[in-house]
């Protein structure tokens, strides 16, 4: 049955991106279906704002499942007040102001806002009207949240930005590899190039550069594939989980050999997030370099992010 009534929440900052320690404010509109009703008698009207982490897609992970009887979401934030305390509304009087401190909960930490597969962060406000005859009219909406100086936690003293790291791959640096050794016995090639930086900044792109020196075979396709490694630990268990945010193709058919083949990556807003550790969550960032030939050789190389925000 469709309510009468209609809540809509409404941020005053237009892009509804906030930090931690800013007002969060705005307003909640009452919306009448009966336009000749002038007037609902309520016995509350709240709003509650939460922030939480959790673990999700539980089923999909035989481990996660196992161990998700102690995995339960961990508030980050939680502040709530009333929106009125009269025990009415008026049709001509139906917008009602709030405002809050982010903060976070007792003396835990606000983390930046994050889609993953198993664990995500997120942030929303809630209006709740309860009428007088007990029934409830509620609207939700989320809001972003970003942290400044989030990841620096996950860096090394005595590393600095920017972290340059130079590569070179040839046959004989991936015959430790099991997966290629038998196929590299007879592939001949040597590529090399630079990451500009593996201590990377959120707000700025990802690049660096490939030279392929020498390549036997026929190059078909070098990409760029942005991994995250999510970690959930407890008693009950451990699990570590790589997946793939995003995919990007540099290079189409058999590059020209010697010419500098220039890279360059944004992180995505909501499906990456600077680098953090809280309690039984972790969550990493990996970029891995991808050239496949027509033959079906493939080569890999791998780097782990640091990822963090100013």
């Amino acid at each position: 049955m469709k309510s009468e009534y209609n809540l809509q929440i409404k941020f005053d900052k237009a892009n509804n991106t906030f930090k931690p320690g800013d007002f969060v404010s705005g307003q909640v509109s009452l919306i009448f279906t009966d336009l000749q009703q002038k007037r609902l008698e309520i016995k509350q009207f709240i709003w509650k704002s939460e922030g939480t982490i959790i673990s999700q897609n539980k089923e999909t992970h035989k481990d996660l499942e196992r161990m998700s009887s102690q995995l339960h979401p961990v508030l980050l934030h939680q502040l709530d007040g009333k929106l009125t305390t009269d025990n009415y509304i008026l049709q001509e009087k139906n917008s009602f102001p709030f405002k809050y401190q982010l903060t976070p909960y007792q003396d835990r930490k606000i983390l930046e806002t994050y889609v993953g597969v198993y664990i995500a962060i997120q942030y929303s406000i809630e209006a709740e009207l309860t009428l007088a005859n007990g029934l409830k009219v509620t609207s939700i909406i989320p809001y972003f949240v970003y942290v400044p100086g989030q990841g620096n936690d996950r860096i090394k003293q005595t590393e600095k930005y920017p972290r340059v790291e130079h590569f070179l791959i040839t046959p004989d640096k991936l015959l430790g590899n099991s997966s290629t050794m038998n196929k590299t016995q007879s592939a001949k090639f040597r590529i090399n190039g630079q990451i500009d930086t593996t201590i990377c900044l959120f707000q700025e792109d990802f690049h660096g550069y490939i030279i392929i020196q020498e390549c036997d075979s026929e190059i078909r396709t070098i990409d760029i594939q942005f991994i995250r490694v999510e970690k959930l630990e407890n008693n009950l268990g451990k699990i570590s989980e790589a997946t793939e945010i995003q995919l990007i193709q540099i290079v189409e058919g058999n590059a020209t050999r010697g010419l500098e083949l220039p890279f360059h990556m944004i992180f995505p807003k909501y499906f990456s997030c600077p680098n953090f550790q809280f309690r039984e969550f972790s969550v990493d960032f990996e970029v891995n370099l991808v050239m496949i030939l027509y033959d079906g050789f493939k080569v890999t190389l791998n780097f782990p992010l640091n990822i963090i925000r100013k």
